[in-house]
């Protein structure tokens, strides 16, 4: 356990509880957003990517760590804030319904396995990684793998069906329209990658061969779609095409589904892949414009601590608290204000693009052992 790491979430967590606007046994809190390019100040959503279920995961977590009341108290207010407003908050993981019964389950020890079912129905236009069928895989398992229900295993399998039969297969590999495009994504959060992990993870549980196929013709898409000359690989949301480096759309993500597949296959191309992927992340430390979990540095930084749990690294490591510790120097110790992941705002609370998520970043990296990462759910 690192003290010094433990103290800056501690912090942090200090904060969120400082800003809790209470009600009853219920709290949230307000952030700034931007809507139609301006910017707005608003109550938070339920949702765990930038609502209360988010904020109450890290919490509870700290807690755990820490001891402290104040942050078990104010994480069950938030669940219980987020819990209130589940119906019309869609049923994917990271922006559903789906994410906040995953939340409700870690923290309170038990779900209810047919909420859980009702939120967890396959979509067609559904299909990504945060608010789709891929998505829906990774939480599913990871509550069959806590009560070997049947039923919770059988409907990540019909989600992978439902992958399978949207695929598009070309010669070059299967890809998926997950957002409209004229071109099919590459990436973790909505691309190849994060479908590719899903079939992998599916494949592990089953041992269906279908699902294991679909996680290689994914990749292989993405292998078609690689610079060799900038050691990434592209963002086709814009035009001409981006490269970036980070967990959601880029470089990072795309290690982190690597590393995590090569883990459950052994199969040695995943393993190159990713090196290749890492060294392009520990090339670019320091260069995020934020320090978020979904596009910053702090999210880049957890893929790094990941791959030095898995392929015992130590330069990953280092880079990793390089991340830390200037994150430190420059705003935790200036007191001053965290650049989070919504461009032209002030602080937010949120886990996948605020302070939450900044948090949870110094939590894992003090106990990495005792602390999952929120970067690969329900693993």
């Amino acid at each position: 356990m690192n003290a010094n790491y433990l103290e800056t979430a501690t912090r942090i967590g200090a904060r969120l509880c400082r800003d809790a606007l209470w009600s009853e046994n219920r709290c949230n809190w307000t952030a700034d957003e931007l809507s139609r390019n301006q910017k707005v100040h608003v109550a938070l959503g339920p949702n765990l990517y930038a609502g209360t279920a988010g904020i109450a995961l890290f919490l509870w977590r700290l807690w755990k760590a820490t001891g402290e009341r104040v942050f078990q108290t104010t994480a069950e207010g938030a669940l219980r804030q987020a819990l209130s407003k589940i119906i019309g908050a869609g049923r994917g993981l990271y922006n559903g319904g789906l994410g906040i019964l995953y939340a409700s389950a870690e923290i309170r020890g038990e779900f209810d396995e047919v909420a859980v079912l009702g939120q967890a129905k396959p979509d067609r236009a559904e299909l990504d990684l945060i608010s789709g069928a891929a998505g829906v895989i990774g939480a599913l398992l990871g509550l069959y793998a806590r009560t070997g229900s049947r039923a919770l295993l059988e409907r990540a399998v019909r989600h992978g069906e439902l992958l399978l039969q949207e695929a598009v297969r070309t010669d070059t590999g299967w890809s998926w329209r997950t957002l409209k495009r004229d071109r099919h994504l590459t990436g973790f959060s909505q691309g190849a990658s994060g479908i590719g992990w899903a079939g992998f993870e599916l494949w592990s549980a089953t041992d269906d061969a279908r699902f294991h196929k679909m996680g290689l013709q994914a990749f292989r898409f993405e292998r078609t779609c690689f610079s060799v000359v900038r050691g990434n690989w592209p963002d086709y949301r814009s035009e001409p095409p981006t490269y970036p480096v980070m967990w959601c759309h880029g470089a990072a993500g795309i290690a982190l589904a690597r590393l995590r597949c090569w883990s459950l296959t052994r199969e040695p191309i995943l393993l190159e892949e990713s090196r290749t992927a890492l060294d392009t992340v520990k090339a670019y430390v320091g260069n995020m414009q934020n320090y978020s979990l979904c596009h910053g540095e702090t999210g880049n930084a957890d893929v790094l601590l990941y791959a030095t749990q898995v392929l015992y690294d130590p330069e990953c490591q280092r880079a990793a608290e390089k991340v830390a510790e200037d994150g430190l120097e420059r705003f935790e110790r200036r007191c001053a204000p965290w650049p989070c992941g919504v461009s032209g705002t002030d602080e937010t609370p949120e886990l996948m693009t605020g302070l939450a998520g900044i948090g949870y970043f110094y939590l894992r990296l003090a106990d990495p052992a005792a602390t999952p990462s929120i970067l690969l759910p329900g693993i």
